[in-house]
């Protein structure tokens, strides 16, 4: 690796007779570095300039190939000691056999194409040559890798010590509308200052298309002096090399370029960049940058580069275009940590060994270098990894396992297979290649699972597979990971209502910063699940969320090395219990759960988890192939209480089953009689229950979940006197309270409990609509809508009969009217979800309206 500017061209011209090369092809990305690599390679003028070769020594026969592979060139290519041609005419040329074996060497120039199918096929097709690759820029946008050995390291810092790398200087203009005027005349007067202090300076004007060219041509014409032409990749090579000799003739000021002149194009009195559109990619800008670094000319001042001070570009997360950038370090640390970074990544890919050789394909290509994956991690705490463990059968591994010894990981790639969405039979399956890596952290103890499908059956495998003993991470540690992180912004989070009076048990809530809607109250009733948000780690933006199911996430794609260090990064803060989080956002106000040591004997109810009634799944009873139902069909009850055991029995229709759960979260089962579909098979029902826990609720509002217990709050819900309102419905009404409603064989009992209810609601005028719902499946006997300004207020009413001789002295009536409440607020969990009610009802002959019409 050899920096812009600095000889890079020499030393390949010198490695073919460093290792006493009888034949040599050069492959180059243009045309033109091809005629320049010619040019110099015929006389040597560089190598005898510097005494590296004698002025007397026989010079190389040196043939330029223009174009593709014809046999009319046989005697041209037969006779030439080196042959330079770009990537398009070195493949048609490596394709010829007779031609290829002669070869012994391969020398690449800008080698950080050589990734690209043209040039891999040109080095596979010539592999029993040597070959030598060359770039300034080792690494790519696309992150693939450079396949070979670094020999040597050019550093950009060095360079510029040795006075080969310039000095450059950021010329900033102030952010405004016309930024492509103002641009262009401050090109114009820096160009013609340096010519009249006596350098011999050129422009160049960058834009990012044609258009954009032809647009700059016109506003230099008009806006200033300079004499600038154009050069695009449309126009063909006799009109591109006219252009560039006017440039070196000096009859030109300058040019105007779209991605050209770039790689290799040497011309040191290129001193004045106009940057009208900036480049994306640090690559691309350090081989623009080295276009005007060069010092190998005569009367050359610093390189100046003239860009609108708008912060339009971000690069490795440096904003280059800020008027306090010292572009002479910001440019030379960039280089250089990527450079190095780079060369780490291949180390420790290189560390990997492939456990069991007769698992993978010998022909295979793959290289773990190029992996990219979304940072997603399962969690446990585990006793006893065992790095050599086998991954289940069902993740069919066809590539690895590879082995890092050094950091615990593992990595493979199975197949997946599965139905097509349109058919139904046995024979036809898609297959998806699915990667899975395993890393073990030793000094925190956790296991880290990656794996494309995200089930927790298959974790639960893996976790087995390799380890001795395994428990998930609770909910409290997992918090760790905000720690450490300020300016937070909350775009998507979860909150378990310990009351679930309203119907819901999980509420999510996603938007620009969700925080804003939890208030103290919210914090009272709610407790803390998953989080997904925005913050700042040591100067960097990061992404990071976590959830009760012990998994940590992130938006970041990264290659295999950064993901190793992301999940030991968040691994060290989820151990360390002396770790403060503040997230300093209203999220601060949910209660996060503590770790369960005894179940508490007052838990008088369980449900259902968020992710269960979120997705639910479907149910099967064992060996009947038709689903029975979805999870949230199965009634749950408690039968059995102890400090270190709960039992429950779970049904639907006529299936049940006992299941007990211990105080780690695990739940168990005599046998599996009720299965659910989970991933891509079925599961037992304890098994699916470990993965998605049950809700306990305690009578002091005590939640708990997993592993986990959230303490209620007594003053949360503090029932109010004024909430019941008495009527005299004998005194006033003359009801008979111990007639529900009236039939045609109650009609002679007098007026009924709903016949005064219905006096009652049309006497009040606020309200706007009244409908009648009794009935099999009612949402409740009446409902009432009163139409606010900015909001509907709807109301459901229960009436019971009285059983008993006296008032207030049956228990039974007051938990069937209640029972009746509780579950009716279901259908006011959304104006969605009443509405389809309201019409379902309606179709079905019920919700009559008593009053106006909707």
């Amino acid at each position: 690796m050899t920096r812009e500017g600095s000889g890079k061209t020499a030393v390949l011209m010198m490695t073919p007779y460093v290792l006493e090369t009888n034949k040599a092809l050069i492959i180059t990305p243009s045309r033109l570095v091809r005629s320049q690599i010619y040019e110099e390679y015929s006389n040597l003028k560089t190598l005898t300039k510097v005494n590296v070769l004698s002025d007397n020594i026989k010079k190389p026969k040196v043939y330029e190939m223009k174009g593709l592979y014809k046999e009319e060139q046989d005697n041209l290519i037969e006779n030439a000691d080196v042959i330079v041609a770009t990537d398009r005419g070195g493949l048609s040329l490596s394709r010829v056999e007779a031609i290829k074996r002669k070869f012994d060497l391969v020398l690449i120039d800008e080698a950080h194409h050589v990734p690209a199918k043209t040039w891999t096929e040109i080095l596979g097709n010539i592999n029993k040559a040597k070959h030598v690759l060359f770039t300034a820029t080792p690494f790519r946008m696309d992150k693939k890798m450079i396949k070979g050995v670094t020999v040597y390291n050019y550093p950009l810092s060095q360079a510029y010590k040795d006075g080969i790398f310039g000095e450059i200087q950021y010329i900033p203009i102030p952010s405004a509308q016309n930024k492509d005027y103002l641009i262009a005349r401050k090109a114009e007067s820096i160009l013609l200052l340096d010519r009249e202090k006596g350098y011999e300076h050129f422009l160049m004007v960058r834009a990012n298309s044609k258009n954009r060219a032809k647009e700059l041509e016109d506003l230099y014409k008009s806006e200033t002096k300079l004499n600038l032409k154009r050069i695009d990749s449309s126009m063909d090579s006799k009109k591109v090399y006219q252009i560039i000799d006017e440039l070196r003739s000096k009859e030109l000021d300058g040019i105007i370029c779209v991605n050209m002149l770039g790689e290799g194009f040497d011309f040191p009195n290129l001193k004045i960049a106009a940057i009208h559109d900036p480049h994306k990619s640090l690559a691309n800008t350090l081989q623009f940058i080295g276009r005007f670094a060069r010092t190998n000319a005569e009367n050359i001042d610093v390189a100046k580069f003239i860009a609108m001070n708008d912060e339009e570009l971000v690069i490795e997360n440096k904003e280059l275009y800020k008027s306090d950038m010292i572009w002479q370090e910001i440019i030379i640390d960039l280089s250089e940590n990527k450079i190095n970074k780079e060369e780490m990544d291949k180390v420790y890919i290189d560390e990997y060994s492939i456990d069991n050789k007769d698992q993978i394909d010998s022909d295979s290509n793959l290289s773990l270098h190029t992996i990219r994956l979304n940072c997603h991690a399962k969690l446990y705490k585990v006793v006893g990894f065992d790095i050599h463990g086998k991954f289940p059968e069902f993740c069919n591994i066809s590539y690895g396992p590879f082995l890092n010894h050094d950091d615990n990981t593992v990595v493979a790639i199975g197949k997946g297979y599965e139905n097509p969405k349109w058919y139904t039979g046995d024979n036809v399956k898609d297959e998806e290649n699915l990667l899975y890596i395993v890393h073990y952290q030793e000094q925190t103890k956790i296991l880290y699972i990656y794996s494309q499908v995200k089930s927790e059956f298959i974790y639960e495998q893996i976790v087995e597979s390799f380890s001795k003993s395994y428990e998930k991470i609770p909910k409290h540690e997992m918090h760790r990971v905000l720690g450490n992180l300020r300016e937070f912004e909350i775009f998507n989070s979860g909150m378990q209502n310990r009351f679930n009076e309203s119907g819901e048990s999980y509420r999510i809530s996603a938007g620009s910063d969700v925080s804003q809607a939890i208030d103290p109250s919210t914090g009272r009733l709610y407790s803390a699940g998953h989080v997904f948000c925005k913050a700042i780690s040591e100067e960097q933006q990061i992404t990071i969320g976590y959830s009760s199911g012990s998994k940590i996430w992130s938006s970041a794609y990264t290659n295999l090395k950064d993901f190793i260090s992301w999940c030991d990064y968040n691994g060290a803060k989820i151990f360390n219990s002396e770790m403060v989080v503040k997230t300093n956002t209203n999220f601060d106000y949910l209660p996060i759960p503590k770790r369960l040591d005894k179940y508490p004997k007052n838990i008088y109810f369980a449900d259902l988890s968020g992710e269960s009634y979120n997705n639910p799944s479907l149910v099967y009873y064992k060996n009947n192939e038709n689903e029975i139902g979805i999870v949230t069909d199965l009634d749950i009850s408690i039968i059995k209480i102890e400090s270190e055991l709960i039992t429950i029995q779970a049904s639907i229709r006529e299936y049940e089953q006992t299941i007990t759960c211990d105080l780690n979260g695990n739940y168990q089962s005599f046998e599996d009689e009720i299965l659910v579909f989970e991933g891509r098979q079925n599961i037992g029902l304890a098994t699916y229950f470990s993965s998605y826990p049950l809700t306990f609720r305690t009578t002091d509002d005590a939640m708990i979940q997993g592993i986990e217990i959230s303490v209620g709050d007594p003053e949360a819900i503090v029932f109010s006197n004024q909430n019941i309102k008495s009527i005299p419905w004998k005194e006033k009404y003359g009801t008979n309270v111990s007639l529900e409603f009236r039939t045609k064989r109650t009609c002679k009992k007098g007026k009924s409990i709903q016949d005064t209810l219905y006096e009652l609601l049309m006497e009040n005028q606020e309200i706007d609509y009244i409908i009648y719902d009794h009935g099999t499946g009612e949402m409740a006997d009446f409902i009432t809508i009163h139409n606010k300004e900015l909001e509907y207020e709807i109301t459901l009413y229960h009436v019971k009969a009285m059983s008993a001789k006296n008032y207030n002295s049956s228990v039974g009536d007051v938990y069937e009217v209640v029972g009746q409440a509780i579950k009716s607020t279901i259908w006011l969990k959304s104006k969605s979800i009443l509405l389809q009610k309201i019409k379902s009802r309606r179709k079905s002959g019920h919700c009559e309206f008593k009053k106006d019409q909707l």
